[in-house]
């Protein structure tokens, strides 16, 4: 298929219609690599990215870094305490500069041991001396837009765009009962999976493969979608006689439930996405994400970090009724991860059809919907 068929908006009609009339994305919107392409272009580089909490970062040199598609990125606490990003790329030779997550007192390249401060600013670069009009005062890093709501920070590549609070819309309205402001997060787990980042978050945003793909460990769940305004969509997700699920089916020993929720959230889990692909998930008792980053057209990192409050942390037996808590994600992850790449397989079947939604998939075509709204 040329480029100019693959964005005819006609290829994508039955997408657009009704939900119980609609049929699913394309099999190439999954796999086609020119498809991704104009997905990085039209979402990826103009949206906001999650990239962690400022908990994660509590002293000054703290750090994490985060491999965007547009480009890697270090996120830093300042010497004035002051959180920043830039561009993980050396202004000499490009190097990426640091990895993973820590904390440094300046930041070091290892090609060329170019030394830039906390702050990006570039404090030596030894054997430019004879360099004509070389000035170390314009070869700072380069900066990255960040903001953030109730402790979570966003990144977002482009210098114009909407604002943080405008993305998000009445997400912070919406859970400002569960006072996120009071999480920390105790954990981060990395997950490398074969498949098109999509499927990871269509796979979050319905619960009708709770049934089958949990069937030994979650069990079955039903679920409501939940109206929004912004850049994000959220789906309220329960069982009959169930506080939590934030642990798996038979767990005997939970955390306290949030004293500040009504009774409606008190007995629910509401799972969202924020737009494109980061899904925060607020329980009673904890909350956790799930943030994906694509690496290709059918691959993605997925990273899942766990929230608790602060009052939670400070219990006496934390680290013991926690475990419980960090077994449900390491049970049912995996399980998604397995069945999203067993789609991603299926949807290499040169000229598959299209498929069809239930009643339960409402969220699954709003991003279909969503995706293509910029992809044409």
């Amino acid at each position: 298929m040329t480029p100019t068929d693959l964005f005819d908006p006609r290829h994508y009609s039955e997408v657009r219609k009704p939900l119980l009339e609609a049929s699913t994305l394309p099999p190439w919107c999954y796999t086609d690599p020119l498809f991704y392409q104009r997905e990085i272009e039209a979402i990826f580089s103009k949206g906001w990215c999650f990239v962690g909490r400022e908990d994660e970062l509590p002293n000054a040199g703290d750090y994490l870094t985060y491999d965007g598609v547009p480009g890697p990125i270090i996120v830093i606490r300042t010497e004035s305490g002051e959180i920043k990003a830039f561009f993980n790329s050396c202004r000499h030779r490009g190097t990426r500069l640091l990895s993973g997550k820590g904390s440094t007192r300046q930041i070091v390249c290892p090609y060329h041991s170019w030394v830039y401060s906390c702050d990006g600013e570039l404090h030596r670069a030894p054997g430019m001396e004879d360099t004509l009009h070389f000035e170390k005062t314009t070869q700072h890093l380069l900066r990255v837009e960040l903001e953030q709501w109730a402790g979570f920070l966003f990144i977002r590549y482009t210098e114009t765009g909407p604002s943080l609070n405008d993305w998000l819309g009445n997400m912070p309205e919406f859970f400002s009962r569960h006072t996120p402001e009071n999480l920390r997060c105790v954990r981060r787990k990395s997950f490398e999976v074969q498949c098109n980042w999509k499927f990871l978050i269509e796979n979050a945003l319905e619960a009708y493969h709770t049934g089958s793909v949990h069937r030994t460990t979650l069990g079955r769940q039903q679920s409501e979608p939940i109206p929004t305004d912004g850049e994000w969509s959220c789906l309220r997700v329960y069982v009959a006689g169930k506080k939590t699920i934030s642990v798996l089916s038979d767990a005997q020993d939970s955390l306290p439930i949030n004293a500040d929720l009504s009774e409606e959230q008190s007995t629910s889990t509401f799972f969202t996405n924020i737009h494109p692909c980061t899904q925060f998930v607020f329980a009673p008792d904890s909350m956790w994400w799930l943030a994906v980053q694509p690496q290709g057209p059918m691959a993605s990192r997925l990273e899942v970090g766990s929230c608790f409050s602060a009052d939670s942390i400070a219990h006496s037996d934390f680290q013991q009724r926690v475990q419980a808590y960090f077994r449900r994600l390491d049970t049912a992850t995996p399980e998604d991860n397995e069945i999203c790449e067993a789609q991603q397989a299926g949807h290499t079947v040169e000229n598959r059809p299209q498929g069809r939604f239930s009643s339960e998939e409402q969220l699954t075509h709003t991003l279909a919907n969503w995706v293509l709204d910029r992809v044409l």
